[in-house]
């Protein structure tokens, strides 16, 4: 999360706007995860100040106590199920949805700090490397999540193109996961390039300066935006709708419904968690009063809650769709050929 601070800025021509560095405002203190550039009027009454200050605070520590409680008992809840369970014939599904589940629980740590952040005030004291790592798991978390989707729904295609029999095609999960994985570590390194503490903040920073706004620092936000948003919403979607258009076929099978419907339910919770956090914030960052100040102050840190709560939606989904504890839709094979109801 990339708190707002002024210590650095550029006037500019007008007196009475200030363009600030990191994206930050020092009046207000508190901003959404994403970094993004804000011009506005420096006249604020104290009052206002303080009672935003307060409102932002309580939301986060109020969402994110929520989120880490919900988080880590139902993914690891879904971790026990599956390692427990007896598989006659280890399904491929599964092998997404443990990943899926490990890595959401991993990224719950981040939370953490997150929590104690707003917590002391929004002043960070766990140190440099934590700053660092914090938002790089949240950003991996968020690419890991939008690769794995899109390669899951190729998985089937490349099954049939070649010809795999269960245990490859488990291979291939596998190593499409660990493919995701590698993109989602090299996707997420603009975190461990730009995040640092200042000022007893956890800011990202992407100038070289740490005075001034600078155009290449700049040019630099923007492009990291501009990345999120393709890679994280636009081509996922595109991926998942042509694979869908490829494979789409009439399911006769009740569990075979039911998986495709959770399955589907899943890609759709990933952009409603993520897609407001990633198109506001490069709106924010690349169209000039894309955004009015009540956006900025309210609309964007809500949007990063949302995005937050993706930790936990995914174990909702398989409850709630799945209308079994056990998860016993995960052990049925979606290309059998049985075509009993």
């Amino acid at each position: 999360m990339a708190e707002r601070t002024a210590q650095a800025q550029t006037e500019l021509d007008d007196e009475d706007v200030t363009i600030y560095k990191m994206s930050a405002d020092h009046n207000n203190g508190t901003t959404a995860d994403y970094d993004y550039i804000i011009l506005e009027r420096q006249n604020v009454d104290n009052t206002s100040i303080e009672q935003y200050q307060y409102e932002i605070r309580m939301t986060y520590l109020i969402s994110y106590c929520v989120i880490l409680i919900l988080g880590v008992t139902l993914n690891f809840i879904v971790i026990v199920i599956i390692s427990c369970r007896k598989f006659k014939s280890f399904q491929a599904v599964a092998i997404w949805i443990m990943a899926l589940a490990v890595t959401h629980l991993v990224s719950c740590t981040s939370v953490v700090f997150q929590l104690l952040y707003a917590y002391n005030d929004f002043k960070w004291n766990y140190g440099f490397a934590s700053c660092k790592l914090s938002s790089y798991i949240t950003y991996g978390s968020m690419f890991f999540t939008a690769t794995m989707l899109s390669l899951w729904s190729i998985q089937p295609i490349l099954a049939k193109l070649l010809c795999m029999c269960k245990k490859e095609s488990n291979n291939c999960s596998i190593i499409l996961i660990s493919l995701s994985f590698t993109i989602a570590a090299v996707l997420a390194c603009p975190s461990l390039f730009s995040r640092e503490v200042r000022y007893l903040q956890c800011i990202d920073d992407y100038d070289f300066d740490d005075f001034r706004t600078t155009q290449d620092g700049i040019t630099r936000l923007k492009a990291v935006v501009v990345m999120r948003f393709l890679l994280g919403l636009v081509v996922p979607a595109l991926v998942m709708f042509l694979s869908c258009c490829v494979t789409s076929s009439h399911r006769i099978c009740k569990l075979c419904r039911k998986q495709a419907q959770i399955i589907c339910a899943l890609k759709i919770a990933y952009f409603v968690c993520w897609g407001p956090q990633i198109v506001l914030t490069m709106l924010q960052a690349t169209v000039s009063n894309s955004l009015d100040r009540n956006m900025s102050e309210y609309g964007l840190p809500a949007a990063t809650v949302l995005a937050t709560t993706h930790l936990f939606t995914c174990p909702l989904i398989y409850m709630l769709l799945g209308r079994s504890f056990k998860m016993n839709w995960i052990e049925h094979d979606p290309d059998h050929n049985d075509n009993r109801s």
